[in-house]
């Protein structure tokens, strides 16, 4: 039989990971879109005159023609004004998801039956873990840095998070477990002091990325940073068998690098990739937009300070002699007046004729008429209304209509429900992203602080769980209203109604309310509906300054019940000594 053919080497075989990191690092920054849309997020919209979408001189070869394209191109850039409405609403988008901590916990993996509690032991590790990452989550300013991650995926597709031990808090002379001695963590160490080694950090939209196999697994990650001195550095991370993750800071390519091990098996690098808001759509009305306030502004310019032409006019100015003059005299233009207030006298151009004996032209007795010419310019609402129609599309490309609604008295409400509604289920994959990469945290941060102290397998039978807290719109006051009575006539639950005017948190709510007892509102509403003595009670615990006695209360609650509490019969038999004031009411 013929040898069989050798299969194809695939390129991700024939690569080393640094150099699928470089390439696709690269790839990244050469985007010039990608380029583009950066600057616009940072607020640079005239990007090097890509931001300007309007016409600009061409070199055409001839002697001056480069000083004339520089001269009018800094001329525009000079008067160039722009408006950050992509950053906008990438910012609205991440408020609406991620403006609100959310909800996290830490609870067994193992299925609890309905109403089953985690037993005493399991109870006690997860306090132990909840507290010593509430702390860890309080310190380390990992919400800013998954916020920055959420809002780089929104605009670039891909977001990234990053944990990481820094160099600068391990402290030497620490022994490791194979007797090398050197920088390290020390031991004897609380889960709380061992989290505190561990930083975070939202590397830069073309710093940092994950590499994947050929079925789309992430494999690899790779985050490139530069010293003091602006020397590059490539640090590479692999995923490695039985949930391991090598981490290689220094990486140079040959096989004796450095690196550590972590018993953790998702990196310690995560990867957001969310479908980007900033569209080319919303690049190219971004584009638009500021064209248009840039001539907006060139307009007030023109119609603050109107250019006029004056013709047929003698400029202010006197007869000098001049002995080379036919006339033997020489008009000198004078200075002509301008600014507020000025009045200038202007004469005819003398106008002149031809000397029949000399040949010379002469005056001729007669002056021509001056006029004045000029254009008022535009004015600004072609351009304002201009202006908010680019807005208004902007808003509609990253259904965000409802900012405009809530201020447009003209619009429904239902028009507002439905603009409301479109932004809320645009939100949704970011809310998952967020939910997935917050329980990513939860569970690498504390693998990572459990293996410092040499626990590291009291985890495995724990996970993280999160919600996202959505701050999206706030219900208005005709909303609120409106859940209010459909509770009281029952055809809402409380749970809903909390819902619709805004309280996600419905248990915590309800606690909250118990703690607080009866408040002076509701006191007042008790006493006028309620029988008088629990009016009475109700007062005495909104208002403890009214100092009511527990004796009124009861003096009031025997009046309103038609006198004294009936006697039992069995007492009537009692001695009189007997103390029936004591007897239990039936």
């Amino acid at each position: 039989m013929p040898d069989a053919a050798p299969a194809p080497v695939s390129l991700v075989k024939t690569l080393t990971p640094l150099e699928l990191a470089r390439r696709q690092q690269q790839a990244r920054t050469g985007d010039a879109i990608l380029q583009l849309t950066a600057k616009l997020i940072a607020d640079d919209h005239w990007a090097g005159s890509a931001g300007w979408s309007g016409p600009l001189p061409k070199y055409d070869n001839t002697p001056g023609s480069a000083e004339n394209v520089a001269r009018v191109t800094a001329e525009i850039e000079r008067g160039f004004v722009s408006r950050n409405l992509p950053l906008n609403v990438v910012q609205r988008h991440v408020n609406g998801i991620a403006g609100r901590e959310p909800l996290w916990s830490v609870i067994p993996k193992r299925k609890l039956p309905k109403g089953e509690k985690p037993n005493a032991e399991e109870q006690t590790l997860i306090d132990e873990f909840t507290d010593a990452f509430s702390g860890w989550w309080d310190n380390s300013g990992v919400w800013l840095a998954i916020q920055k991650a959420l809002t780089t995926a929104l605009w670039s597709e891909h977001g990234t998070l990053r944990l990481f031990v820094p160099r600068t808090k391990l402290l030497p002379g620490v022994t490791d477990g194979e007797g090398r001695t050197g920088l390290g963590i020390p031991g004897g160490l609380t889960l709380t002091e061992a989290l505190s080694f561990i930083s975070v950090q939202a590397p830069a939209w073309d710093a940092a990325g994950v590499m994947r196999d050929i079925e789309g697994r992430v494999s690899n990650a790779y985050f490139r940073y530069a010293d003091a001195l602006g020397v590059v550095f490539w640090e590479l991370q692999e995923r490695l068998p039985d949930g391991m993750t090598r981490v290689t800071p220094v990486a140079t390519g040959s096989e004796g690098d450095s690196s550590d091990e972590y018993p953790v098996p998702d990196l310690l690098l995560f990867e957001v990739k969310l479908d980007p808001l900033i569209k080319d759509s919303i690049r190219r009305l971004s584009r638009f937009g500021n064209k248009t306030m840039t001539m907006g502004s060139r307009n007030v310019d023109l119609g603050g300070f109107v250019e006029r032409t004056i013709l047929n006019a003698q400029m202010p100015g006197k007869l000098v002699k001049d002995p080379n003059s036919p006339t033997g005299e020489t008009f000198v233009a004078g200075t002509y007046n301008v600014g507020a207030g000025v009045t200038n006298f202007l004469n005819g151009i003398a106008i002149m004729k031809k000397d029949e004996e000399t040949g010379q032209l002469v005056p001729s007795g007669n002056f021509s008429t001056p006029s004045i010419q000029y254009k008022d310019p535009s004015g600004w609402a072609v351009f304002g209304d201009t202006f908010a129609e680019i807005r208004e599309a902007i808003f509609d490309e990253a259904k965000q209509l409802h900012v405009l609604i809530t201020g447009d008295a003209s619009a429904s409400g239902v028009s507002r429900q439905q603009a409301v509604n479109d932004f809320i289920n645009s939100l949704e994959p970011t809310r998952m992203a967020l939910e997935q990469l917050v329980r990513w945290v939860i569970n690498t941060v504390l693998r990572m602080g459990l293996h410092f102290i040499g626990r590291r397998p009291e985890y495995d039978a724990f996970h993280a769980t999160a919600q996202a807290r959505m701050s999206a719109v706030q219900p208005t006051p005709a909303e609120v209203d409106t859940a209010l009575k459909l509770h009281g006539e029952g055809a809402i639950s409380e749970e809903s109604m909390m819902g619709r005017i805004g309280i996600e948190d419905v248990a915590a709510e309800r606690a909250r309310r118990a703690a607080e007892g009866i408040t002076p509102t509701l006191a007042l509403k008790i006493l006028a509906l309620a029988p008088a003595w629990v009016g009475l009670k109700a007062l005495s615990l909104a208002f403890p300054v009214l100092e009511i006695t527990p004796e009124q209360i009861e003096d009031q609650r025997q009046a309103d019940l038609g006198g004294a509490a009936p006697v039992g019969a069995a007492d009537l038999n009692l001695p009189d000594d007997a103390g029936l004031g004591d007897a239990a009411n039936p």
